[in-house]
């Protein structure tokens, strides 16, 4: 009799060890739970800075930006309010936002499309300028002339000005139809000079210099994430032969150009401020799925990861 009670208790001790050890890991797996939170701050805190030059001679000035965008051939009768088209006197202030690299590129915030064309990038950059506190604008039949650096200069591509008419976020090759001010333009080219772009352009504001890509054939890709608020994470298909990239939304992405290499680099941020990335390599297939196993990390760790992107 006392041999089967200590049985019943050694059987009733390992049954309430099975439901603490039971209950001690549905504990944990909640607790690992992230819950994600928005990356707005990370990136208006990361955005490229805006250059500001003041020119105040008779002409011929010529400004070089951080990243190695040189304009040159600057003078006041170019340019005109843009409000009014009245004629400006010196001085005025030249303004550049440079976005060449992929980094930069995603902090800006602006789409790797034209039309619903992927594009071959060459970077994207914003040309502004200002008489005291009034926007200025290019004359008619006049235009700005700059270099845009590349390491590899790529043949065929052109300017897209910002933005569609209607739109905040849909390149155009064609300046008439993103709120240009006058009937025609005889002025933009792009050419290969050297290491970079000779560029012409006859409208201010955002350029990206690319030509739109069309694939043979095109695939879709889905994507999986763990956690709470999974919308907050961020995640980038780059296309490493193209210099550009997409944003994903809805853990989904649809007509990408098959067999393309790419890299997919996720970002997040949980509601206690750390910071979590994913990254890695593919070949774009029809159907592929890729399981987003974000990696707790450092605001700096993050930033150097996307400087090799």
């Amino acid at each position: 009799m006392k041999t089967l009670r200590k049985i019943l208790f050694i059987l009733f001790v390992i049954v309430g060890l099975q439901i603490m050890s039971s209950c001690s890991k549905e504990r944990t797996e909640k607790q690992v739970q992230t819950e994600y939170a928005n990356l707005d701050d990370f990136y208006n805190q990361n955005q490229p800075d805006e250059q500001t030059f003041v020119i105040d001679s008779t002409g011929g000035d010529t400004v070089t930006g951080h990243d190695g965008t040189k304009i040159w051939g600057i003078p006041k009768n170019i340019f005109m309010v843009k409000s009014t088209q009245q004629d400006i006197s010196y001085p005025y202030t030249l303004k550049l936002i440079e976005a060449y690299s992929i980094k930069n590129m995603i902090f800006s915030k602006l789409p790797g499309i034209a039309q619903g064309s992927l594009l071959h990038s060459g970077g994207e950059l914003k040309i502004t300028a200002f008489k005291n506190s009034a926007e200025l604008a290019i004359k008619n039949n006049c235009f700005l002339p700059f270099r845009a650096p590349a390491a590899n200069p790529v043949s065929g591509l052109g300017v897209f000005y910002g933005f569609t008419n209607g739109t905040t976020n849909d390149w155009n090759i064609d300046v008439l139809q993103t709120g240009y001010l006058f009937a025609s333009d005889i002025v933009t080219s792009l050419s290969i000079s050297g290491n970079g772009y000779l560029t012409h352009i006859a409208k201010l504001g955002w350029l990206n210099l690319g030509k739109k890509i069309t694939p043979v054939a095109q695939d879709n890709i889905t994507f999986t994430a763990t956690g709470t608020n999974t919308n907050y994470i961020d995640v980038y298909i780059v296309f490493n032969n193209l210099h550009n990239y997409i944003k994903v939304a809805n853990l989904a992405a649809s007509n990408l150009p098959d067999g393309e290499p790419v890299t997919v680099f996720a970002i997040a941020k949980s509601t206690s401020g750390t910071m979590y990335y994913f990254k890695n390599n593919y070949t774009i297939t029809n159907g592929l799925q890729i399981p987003l196993t974000m990696t707790a990390s450092t605001e700096a760790q993050v930033l150097s990861e996307m400087a090799g992107l």
